[in-house]
C-alpha cells in the first residue's frame, strides 16, 4: 500500500453547494489546510466543467505540491436534478452531454472520472428493464468518448439511499465484465466504505471480489463521518487492502462534522498510523 496516496474532497469554483460530503469552501483555503495536515492530493466534486478555469485550477493544485486525483459528479444530481436515469428523455439527454464534459476535464488533468448518484435510480423511468438497457447504451457511448479521451470510467456501487442499481461490489463487477464482453474495456470501480457497510455482507470479501477493477477507494466511517468516528472494522479493511496489492489513492469523503478542518484531521490522524503499521 502506497502510504504517501492520501486524498481530501473538496469542490471545483463553479460548485454551490451545500456539498456535505466534501471541504466546501474557496481553494486558497482548502489547499494550505489540507497540504499542512499531511494529505498528498485532492479529490474535487464538479457540477459544470464549462463555468470554470480548468488551467487555473490545476496549477493552483498542482504549484502548492498537491495532485488532482480523481473527479466525482455528485453535484450535478444533487444542484441540477440531471441523472443518466433522469424521467425524461431531454433530461437524459442533458445528463449525457453533461458528464462528456467532466469527460473533456478528465481528458485535460489526467485523471478518472466516477459516476455515482449521478446515475440516478432506475425507478426514475417507466420500468426497471427500460432503466437498465438504458443505463448500459449511456454508458456504452461516455466509454467511448472517455477512451477517445485516454480515459477510463470508474462505477460507485452505492447504497439504497442514493440509488437502486449497481448497490454491491458484485453487481457492478458483473456489470463491468457484461460491458467488456461487449467491446468496452475501461470501466473499472471504486471501493466507498460508508456504502458497503450498508450493502456488503462483508466489506472484506466484496473488496476481494471488486480487486480486478479496483481503481480508487474512497473512506467514511459508518456514521458517514472521518474514519475512526463509527465501528466500521478499519484494521480489517487495511490489511485486506495491503494484501490484494492496493496501491492507488485513499479519499477522504464523509460528512464534514463539526466542521471541515477538524474532522480532515481526525481522518488523517486516524488513518496514517495504520497504514503505516
Amino acid at each position: 500500500m502506497n502510504t504517501s496516496r492520501l486524498a481530501y474532497m473538496s469542490t471545483t469554483p463553479e460548485v454551490n453547494g451545500p456539498m456535505a460530503l466534501a471541504w466546501h469552501a474557496d481553494l486558497d483555503t482548502v489547499i494550505p489546510a489540507v497540504k499542512a495536515l499531511g494529505y498528498t492530493g485532492l479529490e474535487l466534486q464538479t457540477r459544470n466543467p464549462t463555468e470554470f478555469d480548468h488551467a487555473a485550477v490545476k496549477r493552483k493544485i498542482e504549484t502548492a505540491g498537491l495532485q488532482i486525483v480523481a473527479i466525482s459528479t455528485g453535484p450535478i444530481g444533487i444542484e441540477e436534478g440531471l441523472y443518466i436515469c433522469h424521467k425524461e428523455a431531454e433530461g437524459r439527454k442533458k445528463a449525457i452531454e453533461r458528464y462528456k464534459t467532466v469527460l473533456d476535464l478528465a481528458g485535460e488533468w489526467g485523471v478518472d472520472s466516477s459516476i455515482g448518484g449521478f446515475r440516478g435510480r432506475a425507478s426514475m423511468m417507466g420500468s426497471r428493464a427500460e432503466a437498465l438497457d438504458w443505463f448500459r447504451q449511456a454508458v456504452g457511448e461516455l466509454a467511448t468518448y472517455a477512451k477517445g479521451k485516454g480515459r477510463r470510467i470508474v462505477l460507485e456501487p452505492q447504497c439504497r439511499i442514493n440509488t437502486d442499481f449497481l448497490m454491491t461490489m458484485a453487481e457492478t463487477v458483473e456489470f463491468i465484465e457484461s460491458m467488456k464482453r461487449d467491446g468496452v474495456d475501461n470501466l473499472v470501480l471504486e471501493a466507498d466504505m460508508f456504502h458497503q457497510a450498508l450493502e456488503e455482507k462483508s466489506i472484506v470479501a466484496a473488496l476481494v471480489t471488486a480487486r480486478p477493477y479496483l481503481a480508487h477507494v474512497q473512506l467514511g466511517d459508518s456514521n458517514r463521518l472521518a474514519p475512526g468516528q463509527g465501528f466500521l472494522p478499519w484494521r480489517d479493511i487495511v490489511e485486506v487492502l495491503r494484501a490484494l496489492e492496493y496501491d492507488a489513492w485513499l479519499s477522504m469523503e464523509f460528512t464534514q462534522k463539526p466542521d471541515s478542518p477538524t474532522c480532515a484531521r481526525q481522518a488523517i490522524e486516524f488513518i496514517r498510523p495504520l497504514i503505516s503499521w
